[in-house]
């Protein structure tokens, strides 16, 4: 799900490194005595010759989940919508595999594995977002790959910690990767975190700047005219 990460007691203001920060690193291990080193490297970092190269992040090609039914598929979206409305952590971590692997930089540090860490990022999300509410668009199902992608619509206040007395209505996509004994084990989020505190009026108006340039502009830099 979308997350809002303008926890100020969370971001380094000085910097922008609190938004703009994804220094997450993979967790592998190589199964093959006779490994290159650069094979090595691979596994141990996550970080790949060609798709996430330099990145710490991990590498997504085929999949390694299990095909899964249509149905399966329309009745995890049904739960999925209903736990996170339900703001009950628990609800949700019985929908995710023990071992699972979450992808959401844009609002956490580092890729997320296991139930203990993707307990601190849930309750953090109740804590920055107490009333935020999901609803699906549509759900794109491709059960003979064990994937999906849920397109929500996210509807919650500005941080309490802000003063901020402000709601945002904003999109994104839960991208299910991969079930093992029907629990997703493979995660991913896309969403855009600018457009939420832009309607929270926490930034500025874009102005017209593309791509990077919004950005760039608001660190204060030189580049922000290109």
């Amino acid at each position: 799900m979308s997350r809002d990460p303008t926890n100020a007691a969370d971001s380094d203001k000085s910097s922008g490194a609190g938004i703009l920060k994804s220094d997450g690193q993979a967790i592998a291990q190589s199964r093959h005595h006779n490994a290159t080193a650069e094979e090595i490297e691979m596994a141990t970092t996550g970080i790949t010759n060609d798709h996430g190269a330099g990145s710490g992040l991990p590498a997504y090609g085929a999949t390694e989940g299990e095909p899964v039914s249509a149905e399966f598929i329309r009745d995890f979206g049904n739960r999925w919508e209903a736990g996170w409305n339900s703001h009950d952590t628990d609800q949700i971590l019985a929908m995710l595999h023990p071992d699972i692997r979450w992808n959401d930089t844009v609002f956490w540090p580092e890729v997320i594995y296991g139930h203990a860490a993707m307990r601190l990022y849930i309750e953090k999300i109740w804590a920055v977002m107490p009333d935020v509410h999901f609803r699906e668009v549509q759900l794109f199902p491709a059960p003979a790959d064990g994937r999906a992608l849920y397109l929500f619509e996210q509807t919650a206040s500005a941080p309490p910690s802000t003063g901020v007395q402000k709601k945002a209505t904003t999109y994104g996509c839960d991208i299910f990767l991969g079930f093992r004994d029907g629990l997703l084990s493979d995660y991913m989020a896309q969403y855009e975190l600018a457009e939420m505190m832009r309607q929270f009026e926490m930034l500025p108006p874009r102005g017209g700047r593309i791509g990077g340039a919004y950005l760039l502009s608001l660190l204060g830099s030189r580049s922000d005219q290109r």
